[in-house]
């Protein structure tokens, strides 16, 4: 099974690679049956083919330099999001060399084998503004250049912004997940292109099933890409089996190093062992709704917000699920959704939706709960990330 280390490990190596542009060394990296596809060079299937499409780069650009801006490795894929950098001094798809310098944002999405190859590359850029930027052209020889110049601004900053959103979106698990004595389904719902708002789940090797849902201040993409960052850094803390008090103190730990100011997020993380024993640690979050045979509670036990305060504690409770019981975790944008006079769908409406939909399966009881809010607000702009996790526990065999 692939690690984050591991290929933490290989993309280093990769990045070192680019720097020393080294075709062979970067081509090593890559399973023999390896697909790769890219704006100019189309699908190139095979290690000797992408060894020579790493030849014709180096060959064009002989300066070329890879600045590596983020990491995100989630299970066996990864995105390496980086500024290329270079000269075109030795021309490009058998075209004159231009002389001309170039700077353009490229994204790099791969899939791992067992064996740590890279089996699968998608690279993301604008060909068409780095055509625009080996032409020299300050601005579009036409009768508009600003206008001109102002539609390319916008259609980059689209094209950048559904890449982003493909990303987020893959990033996510599947929505319906079915283990041994339990049922899950989860979604989020951007009010934008892309959103802060973020779910991810995980198959522990004990039998156990770890969650998280969380809710970064902020929206677009700043938001999301701290969303991408801390997922990152719970699938992380899951797998070294850190109970969710302490996973919820890491990922603080973690995002207080970082010093990003006016950046912090709320979460829910929580562990369902094979007994029906769950385990929760709330982080300023909307306290999720556990409803069972003792009617209705709110799981508020925790600390504080993540990523504000340096040493934050947590405390943690442990529950026993009775078959039948049912776990609603849901971000601030459904219970504060509005509709045309202003008013909140608020937290009354959301618990009885849950209480009057609690027989259904996870996966309609979420689209009751999405429903509901959508009917409310009709009229009304969406202002924030729509996410819901409903969980029932059926019973250990």
């Amino acid at each position: 099974m692939v690690t984050t280390e591991e290929i933490s490990a290989v993309l280093a190596r990769l990045q070192d690679g680019y720097r020393r542009r080294d075709a062979a060394v970067l081509a090593a990296m890559y399973a023999e049956n390896c697909v790769v596809e890219s704006p100019v060079a189309g699908v190139h299937v095979g290690r000797e083919a992408t060894e020579r499409a790493f030849r014709t780069i180096f060959s064009a650009f002989p300066d070329l330099r890879m600045h590596s801006d983020e990491f995100l490795v989630l299970g066996n894929r990864a995105v390496w999001t980086t500024t290329a950098e270079g000269t075109d001094t030795g021309g490009l798809m058998g075209l004159p060399p231009t002389g001309k310098p170039f700077r353009t944002s490229v994204i790099f999405m791969f899939t791992f084998g067992d064996g740590y190859e890279i089996v699968r590359e998608r690279r993301i850029y604008d060909f068409s503004r780095l055509l625009l930027l080996l032409s020299g052209e300050a601005e579009p020889p036409t009768e508009g250049p600003r206008l001109y110049r102002e539609l390319l601004d916008r259609a980059q900053h689209e094209h950048e912004l559904k890449t982003a959103a493909e990303i987020q979106r893959a990033l996510l698990p599947q929505s319906r997940h079915t283990g041994t004595g339990f049922e899950v389904a989860a979604t989020s719902v951007p009010c934008r292109a892309i959103g802060g708002d973020f779910f991810d789940y995980f198959s522990l090797s004990d039998g156990a099933f770890a969650f998280v849902l969380g809710d970064v201040a902020g929206k677009g993409p700043p938001a999301a890409l701290l969303a991408a960052v801390l997922q990152g850094i719970f699938t992380a803390n899951t797998h070294r089996g850190l109970e969710p008090a302490t996973a919820i103190s890491s990922a603080n730990d973690a995002l207080v190093r970082r010093a990003i100011q006016a950046r912090f997020a709320t979460a829910v993380y929580a562990v369902l062992a094979a007994d029906g024993r769950l385990a929760y640690c709330n982080a300023g979050h909307n306290p999720p709704i556990l409803l069972g045979q003792c009617g209705v509670r709110r799981l508020e036990t925790g600390g504080p917000i993540v990523g504000a305060f340096e040493h934050a504690t947590y405390e943690e409770e442990t529950l026993q699920l009775d078959p039948g019981d049912v776990f609603v975790a849901f971000s601030d944008g459904m219970t504060e959704a509005r509709n045309e006079e202003g008013e909140e769908f608020g937290d009354e409406r959301l618990v009885a939706c849950v209480t009057d939909n609690c027989g259904r399966v996870p996966a309609a009881l979420l689209d009751c709960l999405l429903d509901a809010v959508h009917e409310f607000s009709t009229g009304a702009p969406q202002t924030d990330d729509l996410t819901v996790l409903v969980l029932r526990y059926s019973g250990a065999d």
